[in-house]
């Protein structure tokens, strides 16, 4: 009797994927079989990277609710609590752009593993300590750990699906970035009046630290990595020259300022100041604040959810749609101030923090825009760059918003509502000055990018001319001095010799934005 020859196994999805990438085919076997597949699915990689930094944005969220428990276990006052964020942020601020260097260099994987311990490790101290200096110290190292997260993730969606849906997996990063916040909120502070400081953040740094298991072994190739002969680690001056480049490209300082303009102003409000503004300054109990809160990360969740999907199918929108919202925003700052009294009604609290809950996800904009405009080996470094924007402008409001609450009135545990109105103007200053900023680069990309029209180039996406840019951009006084500027920027980024046509470097088509 002759034994029946086994079926051969069918070919998985991943295992065509596979095929078509021209990577391994993925061995068989039961249970390593289903580990090489996960290590080869684009959700599962990207779910790994999302979820640290859903934890990074709780660490960072965390004193939203946390702050008064701080004030009175380490004695702050309201300038020294202030401090006591900005350093974090500041941090976070002060290594995007190292970080996209060291994520260009080492690869993401690399640099959550290390985000993951070091994070873990901060939070840990942080439960432990009962004085202001230790406390400084956990938050600077949880600010350095969180600061290679985002760009992290956005590399990670880059590598492991195709280029059209780079936009919603960025939206879906921020959503589950809006999660991380929504834990920070109502959650967090029952588990703090239940569990007390130690035991609570104790949890969340002993889970980050398990976390970091996950990024221990390797995946699989990315299947949209670049192709050809893989690029040699960049020397200091490559690397220097490489964000020299990056910073020329008016692109990417339009993007800068929209992610400051959209995004500072409602952090500073929901890391830190926003919970004491709406107990001290209006009077709501910790409970009604929490809820503020909890509305401010659902608008955001519903805001990611919309965005990804809409500038997918009209990025040509994206630059109008930041800057109005940006400009609500400004309104929405200025309402709070200018109210009679400083103490508006709930309902005009509610819709405040719905505009601010909107201009979180909107800042993503930003990173769209360093995508689109900058060659491959160049992403991390401009998304840390765009990332510097909006965390320097949120240093800048934290720390001036406690200073003033001080000055105004110095000594006092807690503020009120005229302090409050004083210390929120320097908010609205920080936003109005970064719109600014923002239109005037907005122009001044659009005007490259109608160059670039003119002599024929190919741009991603085509632009609509308006009278009020139209002349000045055809202008050929203007296009030579583009001509001139780009060729400097490819000596600086050792791209090729001056004579090229921008449009071969990468993702760089005249070195302007479409937005």
């Amino acid at each position: 009797m002759t034994a029946t020859p086994a079926r051969p196994e069918r070919p998985t999805a991943l295992d065509v994927t596979a095929a078509a990438a021209g990577t391994p085919p993925v061995p068989t076997g039961s249970r390593r079989r289903r580990l090489d597949l996960l290590r080869r699915n684009p959700w599962a990689v990207w779910a790994v990277g999302a979820g640290v930094y859903l934890l990074a944005v709780f660490h960072r969220m965390s004193l939203g609710v946390a702050g008064p428990l701080a004030t009175t276990r380490l004695d702050l006052s309201a300038a020294a609590l202030g401090t006591f964020v900005m350093l974090q942020l500041g941090v976070y601020a002060a290594m995007q752009v190292p970080s996209g260097v060291l994520i260009d260099r080492y690869g993401p994987r690399r640099m959550l593993l290390t985000a993951a311990l070091i994070m873990g490790s901060a939070q840990v101290l942080l439960s432990l300590a009962h004085n202001y200096p230790t406390a400084l110290v956990a938050r600077g190292l949880l600010g350095c750990g969180d600061a290679m997260t985002y760009v992290s993730v956005l590399r990670l969606a880059t590598g492991w699906f195709p280029p059209r849906r780079y936009p919603v997996m960025a939206a879906l990063t921020g959503l589950i970035g809006m999660l991380g916040n929504l834990v920070s909120t109502v959650p967090l502070t029952f588990l703090l009046e239940h569990l007390g400081w130690t035991a609570t953040f104790a949890a969340a740094g002993a889970v980050t630290l398990g976390f970091s298991v996950l990024l221990l072994r390797p995946a699989g190739p990315a299947p949209y990595r670049p192709t050809g002969a893989p690029r040699p680690r960049p020397s200091a001056r490559q690397v220097r020259s490489d964000v020299v480049a990056t910073w020329r490209l008016p692109a990417e300082r339009m993007a800068l300022w929209t992610h400051l303009c959209t995004m500072a102003g409602p952090t500073a409000f929901a890391a830190l100041w926003g919970f004491p503004y709406l107990t001290q300054a209006l009077g709501y109990t910790p409970g009604v604040a929490s809820s503020m809160l909890l509305i401010y990360v659902l608008v955001g969740v519903c805001a990611s959810l919309g965005q990804g999907p809409l500038l997918a199918r009209r990025p040509q929108i994206r630059g109008g749609l930041a800057a109005s919202i940006a400009a609500v925003c400004l309104l929405g700052w200025v309402t709070l101030i200018a109210w009679p009294g400083g103490t508006p009604p709930v309902a005009v609290v509610v819709v405040v923090i719905v505009i601010f809950g909107v201009g979180g996800p909107i800042s993503g904009v930003g990173f769209l825009v360093a995508r689109d405009y900058n060659p491959a080996h160049r992403i991390s470094t401009a998304t840390g760059m765009v990332n510097v924007g909006g965390f320097t402008g949120a240093v800048i409001m934290v720390l001036a918003i406690g200073q003033i609450l001080d000055v105004v009135e110095p000594g006092a545990g807690t503020h009120s509502a005229h302090a409050y109105r004083w210390a929120f103007a320097a908010v609205a200053l920080v936003t109005a000055f970064g719109l600014f900023r923002m239109l005037v680069w907005l122009r001044r990309t659009r005007a490259g990018l109608l160059v670039a029209m003119a002599r024929g180039e190919d741009i991603p996406v085509p632009i609509t001319p308006h009278r009020w840019d139209r002349v000045h951009a055809l202008d050929p006084e203007l296009i030579a001095a583009e001509r001139d500027r780009q060729h400097a920027v490819r000596r600086l980024a050792g791209s090729g010799p001056t004579g090229a046509n921008p449009s071969t470097e990468p993702g760089t088509p005249g070195g302007t934005d479409h937005s």
